[in-house]
């Protein structure tokens, strides 16, 4: 006495066909979209930009021009080109310091002698860079309206939004 199965006995129905059918095709997306994920090219990480903003010595007078009255900021804009010559001069001998450093970290083996002699040297050159343009501000401030020199006393160069958290 056997039986016939009856929950087989309809699997050639229509509704059945159908929803095997809408099964099959699901998995076969769902295998298809599991492939295109798998093969994508992963993006690298990368890390945070560093601030970017312009800290050169350029730009650093031309902000601090930018604040004080016409005839002052000429004043001081005509000092900075004078000292043009002797900027592009320290300038290149700071590049020159920071390359010397950065070989001394890529040298194997590596020196700590040297990379302290040639970070003190750059830390030489960069001062140089600054002492000229604090030198230009003197000059010129000596000779500018008494607002002037009040702008240049109040003067902060701007702090980064991301760096006033800190």
């Amino acid at each position: 006495m056997s039986r016939p199965l009856s929950g087989f006995s309809g699997l050639a129905s229509a509704p059945r066909r159908l929803l095997i059918a809408s099964l099959a095709l699901n998995l076969f997306f769902a295998g298809v979209a599991l492939a295109v994920v798998m093969r994508a090219p992963h993006k690298p990480v990368f890390l945070p930009a560093p601030n970017v903003e312009d800290r050169s010595p350029r730009v650093r007078i031309d902000r601090l021009a930018a604040t004080l009255p016409m005839a002052d900021a000429r004043l001081l804009l005509a000092r900075f080109a004078a000292a043009n010559g002797r900027l592009v001069d320290a300038e290149a001998a700071s590049r020159a310091a920071q390359e010397r450093a950065r070989e001394t970290f890529l040298a194997r083996p590596f020196d700590p002698a040297a990379a302290r002699a040639a970070l003190s040297g750059l830390r030489d050159a960069r001062r140089e860079v600054w002492s000229i343009v604090h030198d230009v501000i003197i000059d010129a401030a000596g000779q500018m309206s008494p607002e002037g020199s009040a702008r240049i006393a109040a003067w902060v160069p701007p702090v980064p939004p991301d760096e006033t958290a800190r």
